[in-house]
């Protein structure tokens, strides 16, 4: 897969792509993602078996296979593949001033336009923030805005962070299905179907904004350590993702954030943007 990792366009190995490919790229396949696949229950019996002893020999392979260290891990031994999947880094570094917009995950990241009838297209499929968020009156607040999409994949760190201080409404929680969010499921229209989380930030620097997490394939299981209304700071861990490839998307207002060039040139393009986590991506209006 090809990525902007801010230098050059490089080719990211695919975690699963095998996998991935059977399930979304031929008929039987797709049967399977949209009938069994997709299910919970799936994600969690396969979420246990992560979760136990059986699965710590899968580590090393996984590190040695993706060039993962663990030298800026909290813990470097895990007695489960989870334990290992849902590691943290002992610190997050702000490369950002004040009223800079960070990278809120080591993910891929996509910046797209929220056009006027408040759709944006992801590979050349449509969706609109009101079936995102399942609230017509919310996302009528972001028309003209952008929708930041960090997508993660299972090689990354899967922790999030709050992209500014400021404080919180509570957690929604909208139940779905769950497939792959590899843009190869796009037809899919994934984003609006998954099981995800939605809240309401009101940030210091770039007004309010949405922060959303999408569970994917294989992850159900979405982590907020602070599900009621709350204040926070930049930078301050917001949650987290168990087993697999998972999403989290940021939706601004119009005329509150200037994004990077060079990440909207690529974005334009189909191409995502490798970032880590509290690098400068943008900036206040």
């Amino acid at each position: 897969m090809q990525v902007w990792n801010r230098k050059e366009l490089v080719q990211e190995p695919e975690v699963g792509a095998g996998a991935i490919r059977f399930a979304y790229g031929n008929p039987f396949g797709r049967f399977l993602a949209k009938t069994i696949l997709c299910r919970k229950f799936v994600s969690n019996v396969y979420g246990a078996w992560q979760r136990s002893g059986l699965s710590k020999k899968k580590v090393n392979k996984f590190m040695v296979q993706y060039n993962i260290s663990t030298e800026d891990c909290t813990v470097r031994e895990f007695s489960n593949f989870n334990d290992f999947f849902t590691r943290q880094r002992k610190d997050y570094a702000n490369q950002t001033t004040e009223t800079e917009l960070p990278a809120i995950a080591d993910s891929k990241l996509t910046a797209l336009p929220i056009a006027e009838d408040s759709r944006f297209i992801i590979k050349d499929v449509p969706y609109t923030a009101a079936e995102l968020l399942e609230d017509g009156a919310l996302a009528e607040e972001y028309r003209g805005g952008l929708c930041l999409i960090f997508r993660l994949s299972p090689d990354d760190y899967h922790r999030y962070v709050y992209p500014d201080s400021g404080t919180q409404e509570a957690c929604r929680h909208i139940p779905g299905v769950l497939h792959t969010v590899n843009p190869i499921a796009a037809d899919m229209k994934v984003y609006r179907r998954n099981t995800r989380t939605v809240q309401r930030l009101h940030t210091e620097h770039f007004g309010d904004m949405i922060q959303m997490e999408v569970g994917a394939l294989l992850v159900g299981k979405i982590v907020n350590h602070e599900e009621n209304a709350a204040s926070f700071t930049k930078l301050q861990e917001k949650g987290y993702f168990a087993y697999g490839g998972s999403t989290v998307i940021l939706l601004l207002k119009k005329d509150t954030v200037c994004m990077d060039e060079d990440i909207l040139t690529y974005s334009a393009q189909g191409i995502e943007t490798k970032v880590r986590l509290g690098e400068r991506i943008g900036e206040a209006v």
